[in-house]
């Protein structure tokens, strides 16, 4: 009984495997009126992520970022970004996932949660993932309302930063 508990546990390393993230990077876009884009980025990504067999529907795992390292072209806008969200109480947006499913050759729609900001919602992205040999890789965009996470965007008289945020996620990984 032993032998075959053993043999099964050793088994499973030969069709599970961890996808380790070479790099990874998280891109959010939204705009203001006279301040055309806005466009914090964060090359910090993390991620704990397996996949069984090859088979990149089975992806589970998370992602998360450390909000105090999002940058974009003005310091003192950053600055109030990370007042607005908190960045001392809510350090870390995470997204974990729940589903991988293939919509054509090398296109799949991932279903997760966000956490952010204190506040956890279903969100739905669209990824293209292709996987050679023992790397993969990940381009996804997705959107977000940062009102239904309870942050309200700043405006200055009456131009508002749009509620609307639109994120781009790329990350490569190796198979080990």
């Amino acid at each position: 009984m032993k032998k075959i508990l053993l043999l099964a546990l050793l088994s499973l390393g030969l069709f599970g495997a961890e996808l380790h993230l070479k790099n990874g990077s998280v891109a959010a876009h939204t705009e203001m009126l006279m301040d055309k884009t806005i466009d914090p980025f964060n090359n910090a990504l993390q991620a704990a992520i397996t996949m069984q067999n090859g088979d990149i529907t089975t992806m589970q795992g998370k992602f998360w970022v450390e909000m105090s390292l999002f940058k974009s072209d003005k310091s003192d806008r950053d600055e109030h970004m990370y007042k607005e969200v908190d960045t001392l109480k809510y350090k870390l947006a995470t997204y974990t996932i729940s589903s991988v499913t293939k919509v054509q050759d090398n296109l799949y729609t991932i279903k997760g949660k966000l956490d952010f900001h204190g506040v956890s919602r279903e969100l739905e992205a669209k990824a293209k993932i292709t996987a050679v040999n023992s790397n993969v890789t990940m381009d996804a965009t997705s959107m977000i309302l940062v009102s239904e996470y309870g942050i309200k965007m700043p405006c200055m008289v009456f131009m508002c930063v749009r509620d609307q945020v639109d994120l781009s996620v790329k990350a490569s990984f190796e198979i080990r």
